[in-house]
């Protein structure tokens, strides 16, 4: 990350990826169809799977928490004054 006239900007790192002649063809064109650059189309596809694995981790994460703590009496009366309706419990 660099810090630029007050502004936090984040330095993209280069991605080399191998792909057969169809495949490529076929993301070129969906690229050509939407105005788009390959690089562009193909970092804009990686962009947006990366941020679901991300909250995939996240959601996992929090289910696990939850599930830890509804196994436990005093952790269940804890989520109740935090919040968590019983309901949404295992």
């Amino acid at each position: 990350m660099l810090l630029a006239r007050g502004t936090l900007t984040c330095m993209a790192e280069t991605l080399t990826i191998r792909l057969d002649a169809e495949d490529r063809a076929a993301l070129e064109a969906a690229a050509r169809g939407q105005g788009k650059g390959l690089s562009a189309f193909v970092r804009e596809i990686a962009e947006a799977e990366a941020r679901r694995v991300r909250r995939e981790a996240i959601r996992a994460d929090g289910d696990r928490v939850v599930a830890h703590l509804a196994g436990h009496p005093e952790a269940r009366s804890e989520l109740n004054e935090l919040g968590t309706p019983q309901t949404d419990l295992p």
